[in-house]
């Protein structure tokens, strides 16, 4: 059996973690034997990565384009370029996750050389989004690399088999027209939607849910009058306003926009998502699990019940998660390799 290593581990944290590359790793150990298993606390992505560029067989990498954002991050930069030279040398498979088309964080020129990087020494690139793809596809044509390696794969689903538990101080009756979760950063657009003039004239009941570490941000959310908890809920708590909020919003700017955990956490969770029509929430939107808008006013309207839409029936809801499993992206990827 092949060794595969994982990079980044998977992370256990407070409220709704990321559980992608915990259930990355647990549905790989069907057809690998996976490195690093346990996901232990490490000290630096770049080192984790060094020492296992020198043990595995594939190296299954995403996020690798961010790491100079992160602590000591130009060695961190350096120790990557020489990590992947490393898997080069020894022949090694090297399969990248493209999750975003720019970082969120935005662009330099070490994000711009890593991902160069990545698609040129790649044997497969894999996408969750199909306008991710497409750039991809551009980039690899522009340099005269091979874009066929390219492929999109939804976002794979988990079927989130959790009871929705009433958060304390909350009426049995609540009911808001829009809940808003997740981390609380600049590139999720909640700071221009709390601000929005149509958006507040608009008389909308909405549930802001989420951590924020800007204080001027939440100094807009808190004036804006919409219901607002600064801290990480849990999946139980979340799972209960998505059945008590007639949408899940998400009001992302445009730029990074590629693919999102939270989008596809609130599918399974029977949540009705309402997104810009740009990246997975399109493409979400052409499988019938997802609203799309093209503009702040278009999506007031949608939210406001002044504008028709099309709902999402439970069994489209429960086709894409059948279709889209993570056991099915998983025997995927050991097919393509």
């Amino acid at each position: 059996m092949e060794k595969i290593y994982v990079s980044p581990s998977a992370k256990k944290g407070v409220g709704y973690p990321s559980r992608y590359f915990y259930l990355l790793k647990t549905h790989l150990s069907k057809h690998f034997e996976v490195l690093e298993a346990d996901s232990k606390p490490c000290l630096m992505q770049g080192t984790a990565l060094l020492k296992n560029s020198l043990r595995a067989d594939i190296f299954l990498l995403s996020f690798v384009e961010s790491i100079g954002f992160q602590k000591l991050g130009f060695i961190q930069f350096l120790i990557a370029h020489v990590s992947i030279w490393i898997m080069r040398k020894r022949q090694k498979k090297i399969i990248f996750i493209y999750h975003n088309i720019h970082p969120h964080q935005g662009e330099t020129f070490m994000t711009k050389s890593i991902i160069k990087t990545l698609l040129k020494r790649s044997v497969l690139v894999i996408s969750h989004s199909k306008a991710a793809t497409d750039f991809a596809v551009k980039q690899l044509h522009f340099f005269g690399w091979n874009a066929e390696k390219v492929k999109y794969v939804c976002h794979p689903v988990d079927a989130m088999d959790i009871k929705p538990i009433m958060p304390e101080n909350e009426a049995e009756n609540a009911k808001y027209d829009v809940l808003i979760w997740g981390d609380i950063l600049p590139y999720k657009g909640v700071e221009e939607f709390v601000t929005d003039a149509s958006v507040l004239a608009a008389g909308i009941k909405v549930k802001i849910f989420g951590q924020c570490k800007y204080d001027g941000v939440e100094d807009k959310i808190i004036a804006s009058g919409f219901s607002f908890e600064n801290k990480r809920a849990s999946f139980e708590e979340i799972a209960w306003y998505c059945a008590h909020c007639r949408y899940v919003l998400f009001p992302y700017l445009r730029g990074s926009i590629s693919s999102s955990g939270l989008l596809i956490d609130t599918v399974a969770m029977g949540g009705t998502p309402i997104g810009p029509a740009l990246g997975a929430f399109k493409d979400l939107s052409d499988e019938g699990v997802c609203l799309i808008y093209n503009s702040i006013q278009e999506m007031v309207s949608i939210i406001s019940g002044k504008e028709d839409c099309e709902t999402i029936t439970d069994e489209a809801r429960n086709a894409f998660i059948e279709r889209n499993s993570w056991s099915n992206f998983v025997d995927f990827l050991y097919k393509n390799i």
